[in-house]
């Protein structure tokens, strides 16, 4: 039996016993792993064990959750789900920890969960409410509401959150409804007079939004979010003065609040005071860069005021929202037309007109004509609220390819000069109960793709832990086959298995190359030596002479032809070899390098093989033909075969080293990443969620990246 055990971080130990204390520590974990297994089959109670206190576990996850320390509060309630699978409560507040991480998907996952043990459970109904919101499924949130609802009638906050989801669902008469019912239950709650206020501003009952957000600020005189919300009704009011006031005050009461100094900024640029409005929308994007309508119109303010950088923001804007594409391509059109001005005196068909004229049709009489056409389409480009179509909404027409998918009828404009707004029906702004504004346009139309960079976890290698090292991350995962290395070698040096390279070691160059002698010297007294061989090969590898590394690996395989590691260390150099060469700018042009680096000439044989992933895949084919359990060389392969861009043999080979061995994080974080390339946007985030269970915190950096 192969155990691969996963190895927590150290934090002390004497210096000149790192290597054998590391080497205990991996022996100490399997022999508990073994100990574990005998007492869950022997039936014996583990409440004898003080370390294993349930209830201590629980308890320290909870409070986790409530100081803010989610990861640590996942890694307790792991222990407590570990051993008490059948506990609804240990899932509800896991599933709490990785909601407030944005893992709303792995959050949805542990509320299920806890459903399915718990089916009457109020609590849990509701955050997968709340999950399933952040998802966008709306129609789902509302289900669990109103299921709620039904073991606990009398709570204003799943009214309130229930009411959220259905003026997403742009039913305001009942969003309207089950904000009322809230403030039945609790007339004191100023964030659910704020919502109610959202809602009827949707409606465009202004003056009742109006009414509420007064509610709101005499219950709560200093709340600075309520004169945030009054400011966007009196705004939509179109009475730019008060709603300056109140973004005024907003500011003076949360100076950090990014969206009243976008919005103060739009007001000043309405009222012409365009260069007011620029170091409002600076402080915007400084507070949050993700504002696309703060870039936007600063790019808009910038190029009336003839200030250099505009074409910058409207990259960004155009970045963060992919319908503000059509600004940067109105400004485009704009300066073509104008150089064509200058040039001929009048402004060429564009291609569809072209194509048109061909056929003879829409064909003006003369070029008076033409640049009256040209003239009125000029005019149909700008927006107006009086019946006008929108700027964006006509580019879209006219080109069915300049990114149609988008909902660019969600924004307004008045003129060129003036700042872009989003249309107030179209936006489901909320407010929390710590008072953090938060919007979600409701889009009507399909979503543009993202791009996805994958950026996978590194292979895993044999390499050396130096006795002076405190590295101790490096210590990830036990292994048989490298542990039988180092008693062979009497643990000089301490071979390790991992993904994380040596840190800060240029200096240890010396090191290396004196220990290279060293194995010289060995092998001229023994030819036969495998071991010699590959341990020489180690020192190359961290010397980065990759070429010297694969032949001795090559002799070790020669002497000895089944020794997994010297299959899986061949493997990883060429693979670092091939990456190496791949690298930009040492392939300048289309041609192959020969195994020396040199460039072939064009009538030179190609070598093919050194910038091709091949052999390296037959290396651990191998490998896992002599032992199929080696998860290291499934994990690695998986990694080849998505540089080779086979995504879906990547995904079983991921998916065979998970069945080996169901806790290996790096496993489920490549397999996410690449779920995620292929538009398995649940699998990926699922997967990302489980790694991040694991221990791997950054996979939740990704799911807030690309699966939110």
């Amino acid at each position: 039996m192969h155990y691969y055990i996963k190895i927590k971080n150290h934090n002390s130990a004497n210096e000149h016993n790192f290597a054998i204390f590391a080497h205990l520590q991996i022996a100490i974990r399997l022999l508990m792993k073994k100990i574990f297994t005998i007492l869950i089959f022997a039936g014996i109670s583990l409440s004898a064990f003080a370390q294993l206190n349930i209830d201590q576990y629980f308890y320290i996850g909870r409070s986790r959750i409530y100081f803010g320390n989610y990861v640590s509060a996942i890694e307790n309630l792991n222990i407590v789900i570990k051993l008490r699978p059948n506990l609804p409560e240990p899932y509800f507040f896991r599933g709490m920890a990785k909601h407030y991480i944005d893992d709303y998907r792995g959050a949805k996952n542990d509320y299920d969960k806890a459903i399915d043990i718990k089916p009457f459970y109020p609590e849990a109904y509701m955050y997968r409410g709340m999950a399933n919101y952040e998802l966008k499924n709306y129609k789902e949130a509302l289900s669990d509401y109103t299921k709620a609802l039904e073991y606990k009638s009398d709570d204003q906050a799943i009214y309130t959150n229930r009411g959220i989801t259905k003026a997403a669902l742009e039913d305001l008469p009942g969003a309207i409804d089950d904000y009322t019912k809230a403030l039945e239950i609790d007339p004191l709650q100023a964030n659910t007079f704020l919502n109610r206020s959202s809602a009827k501003q949707m409606k465009n009952d202004l003056d009742g939004a109006i009414k509420d957000c007064d509610e709101a600020i005499k219950i709560r005189p200093h709340y600075a979010s309520a004169y945030l919300m009054r400011g966007i009704a009196k705004f939509e009011k179109q009475d730019y003065a008060s709603a300056l006031k109140d973004y005024d005050l907003c500011i003076r009461l949360d100076p950090k609040m990014a969206q009243a100094f976008a919005n103060r900024g739009i007001v000043k640029h309405k009222l012409d005071d365009t260069r007011g409005a620029i170091p409002d929308y600076d402080m915007a994007i400084k507070l949050n860069p993700e504002i696309a309508v703060a870039w936007l119109n600063r790019g808009i303010a910038k190029e009336s005021l003839k200030i250099p950088g505009f074409e910058a923001d409207f990259a960004v804007a155009e970045q963060l929202d992919p319908k503000f594409a059509q600004y940067r391509k109105r400004l485009d059109a704009e300066q073509e037309k104008e150089k064509q001005r200058r040039l001929y005196g009048f402004v060429l068909p564009a291609a569809n007109q072209k194509s048109q004229n061909k056929n003879g049709q829409n064909k003006p009489a003369n070029a008076n004509q033409q640049n009256q056409q040209a003239n009125a389409n000029q005019q149909n480009l700008s927006v107006g609220s009086g019946g006008t179509t929108s700027q964006a909404n006509a580019l879209a027409q006219n080109n069915p390819n300049s990114g149609a998918a988008t909902d660019s009828t969600a924004v307004e404009q008045e003129n060129n000069k003036g700042p872009v707004t989003q249309k107030r029906a179209r936006r489901n702004i909320i407010v929390n109960n710590g008072g953090e504004v938060t919007e979600t346009e409701i889009a009507r139309g399909m979503v543009q793709n993202r791009n996805v960079k994958i950026e996978l976890k590194p292979e895993f290698i044999i390499s050396i832990f130096h006795k002076d090292s405190v590295d101790y991350q490096r210590l990830q995962y036990y292994s048989m086959e490298v542990d039988a290395l180092n008693r062979k070698n009497n643990n000089q040096p301490f071979m390790l298995i991992t993904n994380k390279p040596v840190k800060n070691d240029d200096w240890r160059s010396e090191e290396y190359n004196d220990n290279v002698s060293l194995w010289d010297k060995k092998i001229q007294n023994n030819k036969k030596n495998p071991d010699a061989y590959f341990n020489r090969a180690i020192y190359y590898e961290l010397l980065k002479n990759y070429n010297q590394a694969i032949e001795d690996y090559n002799r070790t395989i020669k002497i000895d032809g089944r020794n997994v590691l010297a299959y899986f260390s061949r493997a990883n150099a060429m693979t670092k070899r091939v990456d190496f060469i791949r690298m930009p700018g040492l392939l300048p042009e289309p041609t192959t390098l020969n195994i020396n680096g040199v460039k072939a000439s064009p009538d030179a044989p190609k070598e093919e093989k050194i910038l091709d992933y091949e052999d390296i895949i037959k290396d651990y084919e191998s490998i896992l033909y002599m032992n199929p359990r080696f998860i290291f060389a499934w994990y690695n392969m998986g990694n080849t075969k998505v540089k080779k861009k086979d995504y879906l043999g990547a995904i079983n080979d991921y998916s065979k080293a998970i069945e080996l061995e169901p806790d290996f994080a790096e496993a489920y974080f490549n397999r996410g990443l690449t779920r995620i390339y292929l538009d398995d946007m649940e699998g990926g985030s699922l997967d990302l969620s489980k790694a991040g269970e694991l221990g791997l915190t950054d996979a939740y950096n990704v799911i807030k990246r690309y699966c939110n």
